[in-house]
């Protein structure tokens, strides 16, 4: 799904796209960013197996974060450093890193150089922008009216411990920045290398220099040179091109990174201490509610917390009021309480939020719905009466189950339907609120959904293990929409 991004609609050449599994991508140029999505996601050039913990990854050259958004869906703890002399490709890569809400990942808007500086660089407009040298015979880049200052670094100096990999897809600085880390030393904290050469049209040729350098200090390599779509100038029938840049891939690892043959390869196994959880009945069957406070509580409480602010004037929630008098406080002028049916001694309204019947429509300053969609079977309709029970500017506070046990309670009575994830959530809600009206996010990570499946409680676990978040174990999403018609 591609649309214009609503936080960048001041530039009608920036899209938003959401990848099937949830990575959000803005990008301003169709042709580079369908190639980098083809090669990066779907071919996964950069994609490698490491038995480090938390590997520091350099990404030189990285224009809108693509090596980066993948790297951290495979490796989630990974250390990243992004370096990007582009403006244009510099504010995307930081807003598709904000997107996504990564962590441990560094910014440098610098090109990779040997040396600090500055130089004159060259945008395309694309992910073609390069540095301006002596050597430029290319008239068109040599003399662009588009040529600006850039910041430049030695990456040299930087390198302080081993980096398990090294990215390089800088136009042409590829053998200036491995001859310096060679003669620096630095080469030495490198277990591997995927670099980018690029041969431009008159240029000095620097293949062998770079693969003379890599077998000296210790490296294996191979070689890619992509397909047709990509790279025609190095398909057949051969012929040199005066005019025509070509480039190919360089792969290269020291025989000591222990890396498996191939990415595919099963790992070697380390024995698991499975100790008091390796039964096949929980550990508590209610959520861990006899144990302590059920781990789910713990984020929705943190969401709504920070949220308090909406939690104002005449407020609506489903069941009880317990979060309006907790998080509304004095800020509350009227607190009402749905249930779908008669007979509940807290409710105010008795109605049903799938058809719409007995739901006041724009009679609500916020609602609070907590883990309520899933026990409803047609979940596009609700949110839809949700949206008209509000007022302008109203606010919905909801959150939703990601990973978790059935609810015997709900499932008995009135259905357990759902379990949901960011995409899915995001596609409901704005769908009936629209894209900039709409926040959404995850929380967990395998502790705490593992904790959860097995109702241990929050009280078992440290905030610090609470609050880690791993993108691929979505424990529960939170949403705050706001309704602006």
């Amino acid at each position: 799904m591609t649309t214009l991004s609503a936080e960048t609609a001041a530039c009608p050449r920036v899209h938003r796209e959401v990848t099937p599994d949830g990575v959000i991508i803005h990008y301003n140029d169709a042709p580079s960013y369908q190639t980098e999505r083809r090669t990066i996601f779907d071919n996964r050039i950069y994609d490698f197996a490491t038995d480090v913990a938390r590997p520091l990854l350099i990404d030189g050259g990285a224009h809108i974060g693509m090596a980066a958004l993948r790297w951290k869906r495979l490796y989630p703890a990974a250390r990243v450093i992004c370096f990007e002399p582009d403006e244009t490709a510099f504010a995307l890569l930081d807003q598709n890193i904000r997107a996504n809400q990564l962590r441990d990942v560094e910014l440098i808007q610098a090109g990779l150089s040997d040396c600090d500086g500055h130089a004159r660089f060259a945008p395309d407009g694309s992910d073609g922008g390069r540095v301006i040298g002596n050597d430029t015979r290319d008239h068109s880049i040599a003399h662009s009216e588009s040529a600006c200052s850039i910041r430049t670094v030695r990456l040299s100096s930087l390198l302080t411990e081993p980096v398990d990999i090294l990215k390089l897809n800088i136009e042409g600085e590829e053998w200036p920045v491995l001859r310096d880390l060679e003669q620096s030393g630095g080469l030495g904290l490198v277990r591997r290398i995927i670099l980018e050469y690029h041969g431009w049209p008159g240029g000095r040729q620097c293949l062998g220099d770079i693969l003379n350098l890599l077998d000296r200090a210790g490296f294996r390599y191979l070689l890619h040179d992509f397909d047709r779509e990509t790279n025609p100038s190095t398909k057949p029938p051969f012929r040199l091109r005066p005019n025509s840049p070509w480039f190919c891939l360089v792969y290269a690892e020291r025989p000591d990174a222990r890396s498996p043959a191939t990415i595919d390869a099963p790992q070697v196994r380390t024995p698991i201490d499975w100790g008091e959880l390796r039964r096949i009945t929980p550990v508590s069957r209610t959520f861990g509610f006899d144990r302590g406070t059920p781990i789910d509580r713990y984020y929705i409480e943190k969401f709504l917390a920070g949220h308090a602010h909406d939690i104002q004037g005449r407020v609506l929630e489903v069941g009880d009021a317990t979060y309006t008098r907790q998080f509304g406080a004095d800020r509350v002028t009227q607190s009402d309480v749905l249930h779908a049916v008669s007979g509940n001694r807290h409710a105010t309204i008795v109605g049903n939020l799938a058809t719409g019947e007995g739901i006041p429509t724009s009679a609500f300053d916020c609602m609070v719905l907590t883990q309520t969609l899933l026990c409803i079977e047609d979940v596009g309709e609700a949110i839809k009466h949700a949206a008209k029970a509000l007022k302008p500017r109203g606010v919905l506070l909801a959150t939703l189950p990601g990973i978790s046990q059935i609810s015997r309670y709900d499932m008995d009575r009135w259905g357990d339907y759902w379990r949901f994830t960011t995409l899915s959530a995001r596609r409901l809600f704005e769908a009936e609120f629209g894209e900039a009206n709409v926040s959404v996010q995850a929380h967990g990570n395998v502790l705490a959904a593992t904790a959860f499946l097995q109702g241990i409680s929050v009280e078992e676990l440290s905030s610090s293990e609470l609050d880690a978040v791993d993108p691929d174990y979505e424990l529960l999403i939170t949403i705050r929409a706001v309704r602006t018609k």
